[in-house]
């Protein structure tokens, strides 16, 4: 098991990786049948900030990756969420039902949000700060090796003069993720109520946690 920098030849596993455990950590097949539209949100990563990218390789598999960015000021993480939904949304009518199904639920929730019936216009992250997004396939969990790319991220941000990182994730029964974030030196920076699952999970108490550290 090695970790290493992000070469082209890795996006689609890294895609991949993310439909496999885009669903709080779980498979997004039980709600998708199209990986296409899913993918657009990591596009950023891939596209303006590969750089930015580790992946833990094992025996010549991608089996985890962390996808960086050094100043989040570049990424307007509302806008992209945003405009990414509603494609999705337009796209997915030419899509299987249950495409479709999926992707109404989630412009619904973005609704939701804009008229503040979902708590994310009230989530914060920290100013000027890196972000990252970190994965990994559920063989592969509980052996470090997420704090492993954590420690490769954060060595090299600070060696581009970021003094805050942070990222953000869903907290709920099904995925708790928190003694990760806690362990490895990070706070809670903000939390909030989200519905994005809602649909999918409605008896589950979801939040939508930024959890930040000093570099």
């Amino acid at each position: 098991m090695r970790i290493r920098k992000y070469s082209v030849s890795d996006g689609d596993a890294i895609e991949n990786i993310h439909f496999e455990t885009g669903f709080l950590g779980r498979s997004m097949h039980e709600l998708l049948s199209n990986t296409a539209l899913w993918s657009r949100e990591i596009a950023y990563y891939l596209e303006k900030e590969p750089e930015s990218i580790f992946v833990l390789e094992s025996k010549g598999v991608v089996v985890g990756y962390l996808l960086g960015c050094l100043d989040d000021t570049e990424m307007n993480t509302a806008a992209l969420f945003l405009t990414t939904r509603i494609k999705n949304f337009l796209q997915s009518i030419f899509l299987s039902r249950k495409d479709r199904i999926f992707w109404r639920s989630q412009f619904l929730v973005l609704l939701k949000i804009v008229f503040g019936s979902s708590g994310e216009r009230r989530f914060n992250t920290p100013v000027n700060a890196g972000h990252f997004h970190i994965n990994l396939l559920p063989q592969v969990r509980g052996r470090q090796y997420g704090t492993k790319l954590l420690h490769h991220f954060e060595r090299y941000a600070r060696t581009h003069g970021v003094s805050c990182i942070h990222a953000d994730g869903y907290q709920t029964r099904v995925n708790p993720s928190m003694n990760f974030w806690l362990t490895n030196g990070f706070s809670e920076f903000s939390r909030v109520p989200t519905r994005t699952w809602e649909r999918y999970l409605p008896e589950e108490s979801i939040s939508l946690v930024c959890y930040s550290k000093l570099l």
